[in-house]
């Protein structure tokens, strides 16, 4: 079982700016890393300015053992975390709550509502939590005694084609996104071609 990514995004329904990134892409070779991080950060941002505001969703990466669990608060603050298959989906969304409490915690609303591009805001504890809860029994067995945690009761399940609008598709969208390169768009337009086991979406 294995995270691989941890983020925090101020989100609305028209766009997402990322304020925090944590990321464990050892798993990936040296050369594989920039394209798998550009294809990651296209389904984060994605899945944050989809999910609607006060809710939990968990997305299926298409055609890769992957998953992305989505919390986007009332308050337009969201997390991301991004695990394998295996992951047990709860703890994965008590990670995101306990992220963003410590998050609030430590920033006020209006210091991070108000940003208007990418940042990278001085946040350790994010690093932290990625590593602490790797292994889930453990990260569980203290998540137990955390009453002020907001309470998991339902998560939907959906995969990244669900949460388009409608008439959009992958494609398009990817064509459009900024945080994917040329290099990456090409590959996933070949992988999609060819039906290899490394495509994305």
């Amino acid at each position: 079982m294995k995270l691989i990514w941890l983020q925090i995004y101020s989100a609305s329904d028209k766009e997402s700016y990322s304020l925090v990134l944590s990321e464990d892409l050892s798993a990936f070779g040296y050369f594989q890393r920039s394209t798998v991080r550009e294809h990651l950060v296209f389904a984060s941002r994605t899945s944050c300015t989809r999910c609607p505001q006060g809710t939990r969703i968990t997305i299926a990466l298409k055609e890769v053992p992957y998953k992305c669990h989505c919390y986007r608060k009332i308050n337009g603050l969201a997390g991301i975390v991004i695990s394998d298959n295996e992951y047990p989906d709860r703890v994965a969304h008590s990670l995101v709550s306990r992220v963003l409490s410590e998050f609030e915690k430590k920033f006020q609303n209006d210091t991070w509502n108000k940003v208007e591009k990418d940042e990278n805001f001085d946040f350790p504890k994010n690093a932290e939590l990625l590593q602490e809860y790797q292994d889930p029994k453990e990260a569980d067995k203290y998540m137990k005694i955390q009453q002020n945690l907001d309470d998991i009761k339902e998560i939907m399940h959906k995969n990244l084609e669900e949460i388009l609008r409608r008439g959009e598709t992958l494609d398009t969208l990817l064509q459009k996104s900024t945080d994917i390169g040329e290099v990456s768009k090409m590959f996933h337009q070949k992988a999609k071609k060819n039906n290899q086991c490394c495509q994305w979406y």
